[in-house]
């Protein structure tokens, strides 16, 4: 690897089955505060992202099934649970390049490889759709720390979770943050342009190889362009094409409250605001939701 360490980026590996949990009837209790501490620690003082993953282990000790829709879901609660609880500790002024006021976080669970169907982040500010994820090298739209459970998996291939050091391109090439991104057509999040894509992918992103069939692993970012990380997906395909898939993903974001806020963020960045539609095929916005093609040079397996 050119401008990527290996050892230094498995700091921010997590394995929650190290650490006590009570994962008893209903929603999970309050997490252990040295998982808390762990978290945060290699988000803000590593290296601005966590990788947490081992909860299938959690469960089969309490001699609970993560394939069951039962499992599954305390499993994301847990997750979810340990985002919502490290919120209140970022100090979200000190990461927003201009003022913007969050109200609330929030959770939306999607279908990271079909379409989804009367899809909304925010009613607030933005109507239903139909929708298909961002795979590009990209970043959610004004919110500054983000959480993707991804998994577990069915009849997937591909479709790894990629962190792409733009922090880092950025300062290497004495870039400007706000040079470095563009709207993506019918879309609300942002896309790495296509100029600086394939140098990223190259020298400055990484894919984790991980068990997305038989685990649910959550990617917590600091997702703002001004001095965090960007994220994408390699391409995901069906393992077998005569059976059907799913690629589940639950995003987990702090939210603005209105549209106020929410295009003064857009302003910022020098790009528009424009209402997303319904997802249509088209040849303008095939890079975007596709997954990145190209042979990745860095690939870090994350195993219990």
């Amino acid at each position: 690897m050119k401008r990527l360490d290996p050892s230094r980026l498995k700091d921010s590996f997590i394995n929650v089955s190290t650490f006590p949990a009570d994962l008893g009837e209903g929603r999970p209790a309050a997490p252990a505060p040295a998982l808390l501490d762990a978290i945060v620690e290699a988000v803000e003082k590593k290296n601005g992202f966590a990788v947490v993953y081992g909860v299938n282990k959690l469960l089969a000790e309490r001699g609970l099934d993560l394939h069951t829709e039962s499992g599954a879901a305390l499993a994301r609660d847990y997750l979810e649970g340990l985002f919502r609880a490290i919120a209140p500790r970022f100090d979200l002024a000190r990461y927003s390049p201009t003022p913007v006021a969050y109200d609330r976080v929030a959770k939306m669970d999607v279908d990271g490889f079909n379409k989804n169907r009367n899809f909304t982040p925010n009613s607030d500010h933005t109507e239903s759709r139909e929708f298909v994820t961002t795979k590009c090298v990209h970043f959610d739209s004004a919110t500054p720390f983000i959480a993707n459970l991804y998994g577990p998996n069915q009849n997937i291939s591909g479709g790894m979770p990629m962190i792409c050091d733009t922090r880092r391109f950025c300062q290497d090439k004495g870039l400007d943050p706000r040079a470095l991104i563009e709207n993506i057509p019918n879309n609300y999040n942002v896309a790495v342009k296509a100029e600086f894509s394939e140098e990223i992918l190259r020298d400055y992103s990484f894919a984790l190889k991980l068990d997305l069939e038989n685990d649910i692993v959550m990617i917590v970012l600091h997702n703002e362009v001004v001095g965090g990380l960007a994220h994408a997906a390699t391409q995901p395909s069906l393992t077998d094409a005569s059976k059907a898939a799913k690629r589940p993903i639950r995003h987990v974001e702090y939210q603005v409250a209105g549209s106020d806020d929410l295009k003064r963020w857009y302003d910022y960045y020098g790009l528009s605001l424009e209402k997303a539609s319904n997802h249509k095929e088209d040849a303008n916005i095939t890079r975007f939701v596709r997954g990145e093609l190209n042979p990745y040079p860095n690939i870090i397996e994350v195993r219990a």
